[in-house]
């Protein structure tokens, strides 16, 4: 029998597995309080994170669901910021071909985003779903996928000079999988304006609109993050344990769960929509003319614009 030839993202990820050398995660636990702490730890590269960091986010969520002393987890990030969104050579590397290789069907990458992103044990799934209750403290950017990610968990705690937005509004427009848990918190208006313009929500508007729990002085950061843990650990484990379950029902009822089942049907859309002459395409482009040039050009096209924030990106 012949043997069966690896897809193009099975190639990429051993690459990328090749590449990291340093685990993505901190992973500690303080069993006398039970809270759990995972920290992104890619500081010189804003946490930006490879295919299989988000996996090493999941797995170390897991460990923390699977741990009976476990109450809450927290997530923050070393450095800079708490996350700059996905590396952006995964961006090129997930989702436009190498000279020479065949065209991927669509239902090869539904299958390969349903593994990794939204299926049941995919990365989205696993944080928004996660039965143990979920603090992230942000600080700097917030950006791509961990806004992804923190728009599921249940408290945010920001410090002053924290930013929140997804680069991808502005390659490749308004993203399905994120509509339902931003509409809840934020409203559909200002979710509207957020991913057709693109722009980035500072702390304080943030807080406004209902994204964000609190925001405080960087230095009191990890000071309020932990004061908000240990009080959630008063209560009992099961009453936590139960109350997440009632939560993950209602927002099954709202639609949540169609909407990460739907995301991948979408990314696989929007990465194979047509772009006419003078149009902007950051996958058409980084294939073409390279990575560094296309996020070059996107960024002078917002040049000047008083909505532009964040890491050049």
């Amino acid at each position: 029998m012949a043997k069966r030839k690896k897809t193009h993202w099975e190639v990429w990820q051993e690459e990328a597995r090749v590449k990291k050398q340093d685990p993505y995660c901190l992973y500690e636990v303080d069993r006398e309080k039970g809270i759990a702490r995972i920290t992104l730890n890619k500081p010189e590269k804003l946490n930006a994170a490879l295919g299989p960091d988000w996996a090493e986010i999941v797995a170390r969520t897991y460990e923390a669901v699977n741990d009976p002393v476990v109450k809450v987890i927290i997530y923050k990030g070393a450095g800079r910021c708490f996350g700059s969104g996905a590396d952006a050579t995964e961006i090129i590397a997930g989702d436009t071909l190498k000279s020479g290789d065949r065209p991927r069907g669509q239902g090869e990458r539904i299958i390969e985003l349903r593994k990794t992103f939204y299926g049941r044990r995919g990365f989205n799934q696993a944080i928004h779903y996660c039965p143990k209750v979920t603090i992230v403290q942000i600080h700097g950017y917030c950006y791509g996928g961990h806004f992804q990610m923190v728009s599921g968990c249940d408290i945010i705690i920001a410090s002053e000079d924290a930013t929140f937005t997804h680069p991808g509004y502005r390659y490749i427009g308004p993203m399905g999988e994120d509509m339902i848990n931003l509409m809840l918190r934020i409203g559909i208006a200002k979710l509207k304006e957020m991913m057709f313009t693109g722009r980035a929500l500072d702390a304080y508007e943030a807080l406004q609109c209902g994204l964000i729990n609190k925001v405080v002085p960087l230095d009191k950061l990890e000071e309020e993050t932990n004061k908000i843990a240990e009080l959630l650990t008063l209560q009992a484990a099961d009453s936590l344990a139960i109350g997440k379950a009632n939560f993950g029902t209602a927002l099954a009822i709202a639609g949540v769960q169609a909407m990460a089942s739907a995301g991948a049907i979408g990314h696989v859309w929007q990465h194979m929509m047509r772009s006419e002459p003078g149009e902007f395409n950051l996958v058409r482009m980084g294939r073409e003319r390279g990575l560094k040039n296309a996020l070059q050009t996107n960024k002078e096209r917002w040049k000047g614009s008083s909505l532009v924030r964040g890491p050049g990106r």
